[in-house]
């Protein structure tokens, strides 16, 4: 049994949605980032990065995404069905395709967007950063919209770990103009991962609407 520490629509919702499609036995906790319990010492001592996704696992506990996509598939994917065979390159590239959204797009360009305080105490330069970003943000998921000829992002019939990153991704850039949850493309490569019956099960357990504010 594991225990995943989440935020209703974080990046966790990429490692909850992971664990549905996979039938691992899990329970879910909530951390209330309104109330700053990622900032508490109760989670500070379980996650001292005060962050989420936190797995607990009967090995201890492990975080970051790409860390727990892997750890996860390497014991409930034996048919390597979201994440492949260790050695393969397909496996390389789903990795790869995971970091890329990590690094570049998760931690850089929505962290500015959504965290622009972060980067000044000077309102005039966090709006310059959040500005900067959401044109970047504009520019990547118009390259993504063009480049998607496949069902999936990851250009497979079916989809793998990086297309549940890359959904995510897709759903924070609601905020965007245009959304990127209404961009031709994307829409339906959106609304097809949303469908699948572990993937709506786990927003509904968040309380999150797919295309919604929340």
């Amino acid at each position: 049994m594991y225990t995943l520490y989440y935020s209703p629509g974080s990046c966790s919702l990429i490692i909850h949605c992971l664990l549905a499609e996979l039938g691992a036995p899990f329970e879910l906790k909530r951390v209330d980032f309104e109330k700053k319990e990622h900032h508490g010492a109760q989670f500070r001592k379980l996650n001292p990065k005060g962050k989420v996704p936190a797995l607990a696992t009967p090995d201890g506990v492990l975080t970051e995404c790409m860390a727990l996509t892997e750890y996860l598939c390497n014991r409930h994917d034996a048919e390597g069905r979201w994440l492949a065979k260790p050695g393969s390159w397909r496996r390389a590239k789903t990795l790869e395709n995971i970091a890329t959204l990590s690094t570049e797009i998760h931690n850089n360009l929505f962290n500015r967007f959504f965290h622009e305080d972060a980067f000044s105490a000077d309102p005039k330069v966090q709006a310059e950063v959040k500005e900067v970003a959401a044109g970047r943000l504009g520019e990547f998921f118009r390259g993504e919209e063009a480049a998607l000829t496949r069902p999936y992002w990851s250009g497979g019939d079916a989809p793998d770990a990086a297309d549940l990153y890359f959904m995510v991704i897709v759903r924070w850039g609601r905020w965007l103009a245009p959304p990127a949850t209404r961009m031709g493309k994307l829409e339906p490569f959106f609304t097809r991962m949303t469908e699948r019956p572990a993937v709506a099960q786990s927003f509904q357990r968040e309380g999150i609407p797919p295309f919604g504010n929340t």
